[in-house]
């Protein structure tokens, strides 16, 4: 007997990306992703397939006494700035950056 199983899949695709500020270079997810260093502590990521629509993003640095925040995120990029929370000075870094994202389009 056969039965069609029906899913709800939403299509999710979730991207570990790795980068070396300082270098420029990408370490983890060189399939994923290109980079553009944009200047100190700047940097876009941007999608080799593009999403459905914005994904969510959150990053981190590796690199001590550096802090992350996503300025911009859309279906086929994402952009980065780093700063030493000191001083807020533009900073090279490490950092991690985790995109959640769907390739569905009516996804909520």
């Amino acid at each position: 007997m056969l039965r069609e199983i029906k899913g709800s899949q939403r299509l999710a695709r979730m991207l570990a990306i790795k980068v070396d500020g300082v270098s420029p270079a990408i370490l983890i997810g060189k399939q994923d992703v290109s980079l553009t260093d944009n200047g100190t502590g700047d940097y876009t990521l941007t999608l080799a397939k593009p999403l459905a629509r914005a994904p969510v993003v959150v990053a981190t640095s590796q690199t001590a006494d550096a802090v992350c925040e996503v300025a911009a995120a859309s279906a086929t990029a994402v952009q980065v700035l780093v700063k030493d929370p000191s001083t807020l000075a533009a900073k090279d870094a490490i950092i991690h950056v985790m995109i959640l994202g769907s390739d569905a389009v009516d996804e909520t």
